[in-house]
């Protein structure tokens, strides 16, 4: 009450007046200074407020200071899009893009204060903006022409780590400007007009898939499950509702700057890098088992990893000492925790499987998601198939071939044109062993003569009876058994009146 009791009576006295003299040589120093101290002080806050504001459109900004983004962080610093800034995806050019991402990354900021966040922060981001306004930026559509060839490097589970590499040729395809022309490929799905309607939010589960045609149709391929339901009423639903999306390149590129490798990956660049020694025998089994363990802290993680020690002090390893072998086994673990740090973030509730990668078909289903031969285009009456999806491999890739250890290939044919009518039948994949020697040499013309020893086709361990007994293997193991060749197991294209559960 005192402080205001005087404020009152400083009021009726009247507030005190300055003059300033500006014949006077010191109201003029005075003023003088005071402009100046306002100008620096303005100039600070200026030159201040610039530097805080392009901070805050850095990656270090946006992954350093939320907590959450830790994960984000981590892997997208190990990405090909490392020197590409944050913001250049998340927010793109436009002043209404500035704008809403401020406007978001207000109620972000507030969610990082309370604690209130999604762990782990949700994949796909739904308002990311299209890739044609970002993406493209850097990547153009139309000098994805060439087709390149690509050789992985893998490691087999056996004592001695065995080196597989598998070389295929990848099927860009793209469109080219000047002519309008859409090749073939893999980047056709972002040449042509393509739209579809996933039915969870990670867009794994695809109901309905529409291209455009030439003349301005709409073709549309329905999932198996929804023909004779509704579908047309369930598409123009979704249609109404704003759920049917235009495939662009975050659709299969979706881990672009964020992906984190499965076990299998890590390890066999581990390898491959000479960060963790062949000489360990199963190193690479133990290894991808220990990163795939489920643990309920990092602790306890490191602690199984350890026990490398333990298991490699017991073996004996005639290729390398003692003192050896106890070094090796301490760069291994010293390496497998580098790869778990890197890869299972516990306290955001994410780890290698949890955001599915669209940019292949393993482990995620990725291109599978439409190409399984279970999307269909259906009749006039909406009563029939007459065309699927196809899952052929060769639409994107060359069949890929494998060499292991010693018997490692040295022909890698390149294949293109049409397929003969013979391999457009699924069975040719069994009946082709039964070829003519002269039926052989039209093979070699394309395939080349060492293409039978490609281990992504043949030096499978099937057994004799395996036409009688491969039922009972696929109840005990599920299709990931026949994955390998079939990938689309369908029973119904040698049992087309069913199977029976027990025969």
């Amino acid at each position: 009450m005192g402080i205001i009791k005087s404020v009152r009576e400083r009021i009726k006295k009247g507030w005190p007046t300055i003059t300033i003299d500006l014949r006077q040589r010191s109201h003029r120093m005075k003023l003088a200074f005071g402009i100046l101290a306002v100008l620096v002080v303005a100039l600070g806050m200026l030159v201040g407020g610039v530097q805080a504001f392009v901070y805050s459109e850095s990656s270090e900004f946006c992954g350093t200071v939320c907590h959450s983004m830790d994960p984000q962080w981590v892997r997208y610093q190990a990405s090909p899009h490392a020197k590409v800034e944050c913001a250049q995806c998340h927010v793109g050019p436009g002043a209404a893009s500035f704008i809403q991402s401020k406007i978001d990354g207000t109620r972000q900021l507030v969610g990082e204060i309370t604690g209130d966040y999604s762990r782990p922060i949700k994949s796909p981001v739904k308002n990311l903006r299209p890739a044609r306004e970002t993406c493209e930026g850097c990547h153009s559509p139309t000098t994805f022409k060439d087709n390149i060839v690509k050789t992985i490097r893998h490691y087999d589970n056996d004592e001695a780590n065995t080196l597989v590499q598998t070389t295929l040729i990848l099927k860009m395809g793209g469109k080219q400007t000047s002519t309008g022309m859409i090749g073939d490929g893999i980047h056709w799905h972002v040449s042509s007009e393509v739209y579809y309607i996933a039915l969870d939010e990670q867009r794994q589960v695809i109901a309905w898939v529409g291209v455009r045609q030439p003349d301005g149709s709409l073709k549309e391929y329905f999932a198996r499950d929804l023909v004779g339901m509704g579908q047309t009423a369930f598409v123009e639903k979704a249609r109404a509702e704003g759920n049917i999306r235009k495939l662009d390149c975050i659709d299969c590129h979706n881990r672009a700057a964020h992906y984190i490798p499965y076990p299998e990956q890590s390890v066999d660049k581990a390898i491959s890098d000479e960060l963790i020694s062949r000489d360990l025998p199963f190193i690479r089994a133990k290894a991808v088992e220990l990163l795939q363990g489920s643990y309920a802290s990092e602790t306890e993680a490191f602690a199984a990893m350890d026990g490398l020690v333990e298991y490699y002090a017991s073996q004996t390893i005639a290729s390398i000492s003692k003192s050896q072998k106890e070094k090796l086994a301490a760069d291994a673990i010293a390496e497998l925790k580098d790869i778990y740090s890197d890869t299972n973030f516990p306290y955001m509730n994410l780890t290698w499987d949890t955001n599915p990668n669209n940019e292949r078909h393993t482990p995620s289903l990725g291109c599978f998601r439409c190409h399984d031969d279970k999307h269909v285009v259906i009749d006039g009456q909406g009563n029939g198939e007459t065309i699927t999806i196809s899952g052929e491999c060769n639409l994107c890739h060359t069949v890929p071939i494998v060499g292991r250890g010693s018997d490692l290939l040295i022909e890698a044919p390149v294949i293109v044109g049409g397929l003969p009518s013979s391999h457009t039948d699924f069975r040719w994949t069994v009946d082709h062993r039964s070829v003519t020697e002269e039926q052989k040499q039209e093979c070699y013309n394309c395939h080349g003569q060492s293409f039978c020893n490609n281990g992504a086709c043949h030096n499978l361990s099937h057994p004799e009876d395996m036409l009688y007994t491969h039922a009972e293997e696929y109840r005990a193991r599920g299709d990931q058994v026949c994955y390998t060749c079939h990938q689309n197991i369908s029973c119904t294209r040698c049992h087309p009146a069913g199977v029976l559960k027990n025969p």
